[in-house]
């Protein structure tokens, strides 16, 4: 099976490769590459496995219901839509509030095509980037 794999700081992709392999497998030798990257006095290190939903317009071609059928293939309307599990290995990162931020990940995923690719590295981008912090202030005016 391919397998991508996108690493991702700050909101931009520094490397995107797809590799053969399988995915436990090749999951495995991004983390142990991601060790090699990771300060442990300065954040965690964090492993999460997420379900990615892809549409695409019906028909489908013979080779696409093969291939998207290994991944909870259903109709949904007008769509064909099924479900790839991505994993994001973030080696950077810091929270914020109730939330952690992301700033430096890998993440892992089986190849499907060129856009689901692209999608999958729009993820990449968007879960590193930085947060546009609102200042919102508000005025009390005494009666």
């Amino acid at each position: 099976m391919k397998i991508l794999i996108v690493q991702s700081e700050e909101g931009k992709v520094k490397e995107k490769q797809v590799i053969e392999g399988k995915l436990e497998n090749v999951l495995k030798e991004v983390v142990v590459k991601a060790l090699n990257f990771w300060d442990p006095r300065r954040s965690d290190l964090v492993v999460v496995k997420h379900k990615h939903e892809v549409g695409v317009q019906l028909p489908l071609k013979k080779e696409q219901y093969e291939l998207y059928s290994q991944f909870n293939l259903r109709r949904v309307g007008d769509k064909a839509v099924f479900e790839i599990p991505i994993y994001v290995v973030s080696y950077e990162n810091e929270w914020v509030e109730d939330g952690i931020r992301d700033s430096k990940v890998f993440v892992v995923a089986p190849y499907i095509d060129d856009a689901t690719a692209s999608s999958i590295i729009e993820l990449a981008e968007s879960i590193t980037s930085p947060e546009k912090v609102e200042v919102e202030e508000e005025e009390f005016e005494e009666e």
